[in-house]
């Protein structure tokens, strides 16, 4: 009986070993890099393993730790230690939808008028249409707005009369002032009217939530560890990133080079939303389908900013356009349901948010890698009030 009892108590404690050591590393995710040797000869048990630990790490991520199981009992958050703090360096206020230097726009709204100005660097973007929808989807008015040589741009339009109440406000870019443009900010800015006749921009109903989520404190460790899907001890993550930072001096440049690539590198899998299966959402997986939904671009954006000591969350929320909703309503104001992933990276003192999905054009439909019109950066750097038109941040995923 004794013997009995030993040999369960070291089954439990290898399973526990197994656990941490395949929670804590990508050994037998990535079974066949470290046995070369088995991987030649016995590739089945090679694919077994790595099949195994992904189910097994899909477990074990949402098993909480025993302090976290306190906390939850308590109803309480994990203390931060004070040290370990990021401090948040918010801009509130700001006109801008997106901060990134290069690309931005931003509109300002004065009684009966609204100023429409920015910059961009892109050739696609070089003459700009921005257009007023009223109440019934109807267009009310288009008007044309060209970006200088200096590539600039900055236009005051006087808001068009109507019976309604609101207007919504989207712009389209190309290349030339005739012919195809695309969406640059697509119906996600609302105008409404004032009892004195004049115009306001409309604030997100979700934003108080999101301010307050967004500064609340964050650890830096948390934000640099490398977990069973954020592989950022990857000699493979830590490879590419590492060789698209090259020649990089600053943080901020090094995320947007990330930003770049995943969002060039990387097809959305429309296919995958019909099916089944899951999407694969481990970073290594990822990188070599070169197909994800929001959760696996968010773990590889993740991935890559912490393998080169950037700190990377991973926010969980939920986002209009997703499915078939448009607007908010008294449901998804309130909703804790998550149907979207992206990330807060923490660079010269403050999170910067970055959809890296929703900055990509590339889609997998029909089983065919469709290559889209090139990378976004309308939510790249984006203003925690833009953002909010869209987003509802609903937790700060750690354990993932």
């Amino acid at each position: 009986m004794k013997v009995f009892k030993r040999l369960i108590a070291l089954l439990l404690v290898a399973a526990i070993a197994i656990c941490i050591i395949n929670a804590e590393t990508d050994v037998f995710l990535n079974f066949g890099s470290y046995a070369p040797a088995v991987e030649e000869k016995f590739p089945q048990i090679s694919s077994a393993i790595s099949n195994i630990s992904e189910r097994l790490s899909r477990l074990t991520d949402y098993i909480p730790s025993p302090s976290e199981i306190i906390a939850m009992i308590k109803d309480e958050e994990l203390p931060i230690d004070p040290a370990d703090v990021a401090t948040n360096a918010y801009i509130e206020n700001s006109p801008l939808l997106t901060f990134y230097p290069d690309e931005n726009i931003g509109m300002i709204v004065d009684f009966n008028t609204i100023q429409i100005f920015g910059t961009t660097t892109s050739k696609n973007k070089a003459h700009l249409i921005v257009e007023f929808t009223d109440e019934n989807g109807e267009s009310v008015e288009q008007v044309s707005v060209s970006v200088g040589t200096d590539n600039e741009f900055n236009k005051t339009i006087t808001i068009p009369d109507t019976d309604g109440l609101s207007l919504d406000v989207a712009v389209y870019a190309g290349s030339k002032p005739y012919g195809q443009f695309e969406s640059w900010v697509y119906n996600y800015v609302t105008l409404f009217k004032t009892p004195d006749g004049g115009w306001e921009m409309e604030k997100s109903p979700v934003f108080d939530n999101n301010k307050i989520m967004y500064e609340k404190d964050k650890s830096t460790k948390d934000a640099l560890k490398s977990t069973a899907s954020i592989q950022s001890e990857s000699s493979s993550i830590i490879s590419i990133a590492t060789q698209l930072t090259e020649g990089i001096e600053n943080d901020y440049d090094k995320v947007l080079a990330l930003h770049d690539w995943i969002c060039s590198y990387m097809y959305y899998d429309t296919d995958s939303l019909s099916s089944q299966e899951t999407p694969p959402y481990y970073a290594t997986e990822i990188v070599q389908t070169r197909k994800a939904v929001c959760l696996g671009f968010a773990t590889l954006m993740a991935a890559l900013c912490r393998s080169i000591e950037i700190p990377c969350n991973v926010v969980s929320g939920y986002a209009l356009g997703v499915g078939t909703d448009t607007e908010w309503t008294d449901e998804t104001i309130g909703t804790e349901y998550q149907n979207h992933a992206w990330n807060e990276v923490y660079v010269d003192g403050r999170w910067v948010i970055v959809d890296t999905t929703w900055d990509c054009t590339n889609k997998i439909e029909n089983g065919e890698m469709i290559k889209g019109s090139g990378v976004s950066h309308i939510y790249f750097d984006a203003n925690l009030q833009y953002f909010s038109n869209n987003h509802k941040i609903v937790e700060y995923s750690k354990k993932r």
